[in-house]
């Protein structure tokens, strides 16, 4: 009873989100505040980035590596494997990624040619892969909403405070405000560190050639509260409401609640694509 129930509400909310238009404020950052030993990337739904002059840089993907494996296994790997991404995401966990990569090692060339990561590499290992902060961003921005990429992103909204190795996951761009999810990353001597974090409209994300400290601090120290450094983002708070929702039923229905929150999203970004096609037909702006 209280299944149907919830599966019913879920489903209002969805369509109240859907016909209720608010408008996301994207985190102030400001590209300038960031020192060298760090790059960092702003992307928002619509497509504009802001950037680090470093942005484009090949630097180790630590963990962050794990989101292209887990794609590609949620999008060819056998059923045994796609049940494996979760729990791979949410703990960090090295001996799911390197089984996964040792069964798939395909698998993150593969994404990032897909997804149009130039900056993206393997290197023989999934431990050894390099990436930038513009690569990942666009790779989030890319797959979100994807029902496929579900698992990544209930992983990262989900995120255990401590993951497999011990090590504590809640430092860099986890603590820009708005975020609703984070995938983190380290090296084994903990001398680099990197994350990228989702929020309402946005990805950003971040990596560091130092200690956690140094990285959360240049995150913070080039975002600030405030006006937004960027336009603002018309979309639909399906997140929001999905979080909301996660509050109040019981643990077991939180997965079909970020299934719906996913679904919806896709949704958003479909319906903002026709009115900006629309608008340009007619030599207008766009609008998100």
């Amino acid at each position: 009873m209280f299944s149907r129930a919830f599966k019913g509400a879920a489903l209002a909310l969805s369509l109240s989100v859907l016909a209720a238009p608010v408008a996301h404020a994207a985190p102030n950052f400001d590209p300038n505040k960031v020192p060298p030993r760090t790059q960092m990337t702003l992307r928002l739904d619509n497509g504009h980035t802001i950037s680090t002059a470093n942005g484009h840089e090949s630097r180790p993907a630590l963990s962050l590596s794990k989101l292209y494996l887990g794609m590609w296994v949620m999008q060819h790997g056998a059923p045994g494997d796609k049940a494996r991404v979760e729990q791979m995401i949410r703990y960090s966990d090295d001996n799911i990624a390197t089984d996964l990569d040792r069964r798939y090692p395909q698998a993150i060339d593969s994404v990032a040619r897909q997804y149009g990561l130039p900056n993206t590499h393997r290197n023989g290992f999934w431990g050894n892969s390099t990436t930038s902060t513009q690569d990942v961003t666009k790779f989030i921005n890319a797959v979100y909403g994807d029902p496929a990429a579900a698992p990544l992103f209930r992983g990262m909204n989900n995120a255990a405070p401590v993951a497999a190795d011990g090590y504590r996951q809640d430092f860099g761009t986890a603590h820009v405000p708005g975020v609703t999810g984070t995938k983190f990353g380290w090296a084994d001597n903990r001398r680099v560190h990197a994350t990228v974090s989702r929020g309402p409209g946005f990805s950003i994300a971040a990596n560091t050639y130092g200690p956690a400290g140094a990285h959360t601090a240049d995150v913070r120290g080039a975002v600030r509260p405030g006006a937004p450094s960027a336009p603002q983002v018309p979309g639909t708070s399906s997140q929001q409401v999905g979080n909301q929702i996660k509050q109040v039923v019981p643990p077991q229905f939180h997965r079909q609640v970020d299934d719906a929150t996913n679904a919806a999203a896709q949704a958003e970004r479909q319906a903002c694509a026709a009115v900006n096609q629309a608008l340009t037909q007619a030599g207008s702006s766009t609008v998100c």
